[in-house]
């Protein structure tokens, strides 16, 4: 049946042919007719183009036939392919969605021991309450990671108030200051940019949260240069290795300084890079062993 529907299919596309022929019966017959011409001659053309034909057609369908079972088979791993799409996208989902429930769930012990050491103040205590303190930004971190690989839905682009940011991320890291003594030097931000608030306080709070990481020691200063129209977050700590500099926007590369500090997880600034080309900006560092690092934010639009 499939294959009698193949020749079927095969007689309807060569339609044109059958009308030539057709037409060059019909003239060359005329004009043996109305010439008195002798119709033998006629009869042998006929049969030596009907032979040609014959030949031709079947050469044809050999091909045609071959065709159509390369496209039958292009149709059938297709709609594996697409099957197969399916399938790895609803375990993704699967996964991503038991991620987020774990990160959420590992959240409520954390705040359980927030409220436990709340009115606790040993040297102990504080120290482990500065430990809690990273475990919670690192769900955090893990969260907001799953959350830029589903971002199409999450973006809202508006007037931001680039202060607001900055205070809100002052007051969240202002454990870090006090414990590990040290200075902000800060001035109000009079400066409104053209952002999605959500994704540049991210951006902003992982160059702080690495800036307070790996400073021991001095102040970490924040300012806006109104001329070039970039924030600037300078610290003093130990700075980044020349050949560290071009690998640290990588994913999972935490090099010599992660190495030194057991907390780096080397997805901080991977995803600094990530968020900069969402929001169109542009994130540049200077640093100097032993010195400290400036990292540059530099709002294009």
């Amino acid at each position: 049946m499939k294959k009698s529907k193949k020749f079927i299919n095969y007689i309807k596309s060569e339609y044109k042919l059958f009308f030539i022929l057709l037409y060059v019966f019909l003239t060359f017959g005329g004009i043996f007719i109305f010439s008195n011409l002798n119709m033998d001659y006629f009869i042998l053309c006929l049969e030596i183009i009907l032979f040609v034909t014959i030949i031709y057609l079947i050469i044809n369908y050999i091909n045609f036939k071959n065709e159509e079972n390369l496209k039958e088979k292009l149709e059938k791993l297709k709609k594996e392919n697409s099957n197969l799409q399916n399938k790895i996208f609803e375990e993704r989902k699967d996964i991503q969605e038991y991620f987020l429930l774990w990160l959420h769930q590992i959240k409520t012990p954390i705040t359980v021991s927030n409220l436990i050491l709340r009115d606790k103040n040993s040297k102990d205590a504080k120290k482990l309450k500065e430990e809690i303190f990273y475990i919670e930004q690192y769900a955090n971190l893990a969260i907001n990671f799953l959350k830029i690989k589903n971002r199409e839905s999450d973006m809202d682009i508006t007037n931001v108030n680039l202060d607001k940011i900055l205070k809100n991320l002052f007051k969240k890291y202002s454990m870090l200051f006090i414990e590990k003594k040290i200075s902000l030097d800060y001035k109000s931000v009079e400066i409104n940019v053209i952002s999605d608030s959500k994704y540049l306080s991210l951006l902003i709070e992982q160059i702080l949260s690495n800036a307070i990481k790996y400073t021991e020691k001095g102040k970490i200063s924040v300012y806006f240069e109104k001329y070039e129209n970039s924030l600037y977050i300078e610290d003093t700590g130990i700075g980044i290795r020349p050949e560290d500099l071009n690998k640290i926007f990588d994913k999972g590369y935490s090099g010599f300084n992660g190495r030194l500090n057991e907390k780096s997880s080397g997805i901080g600034l991977y995803l600094v890079k990530r968020i900069s080309k969402i929001i169109n900006v542009k994130v540049s560092v200077e640093s100097k062993v032993n010195k400290g690092s400036k990292f540059k934010i530099k709002f294009l639009s």
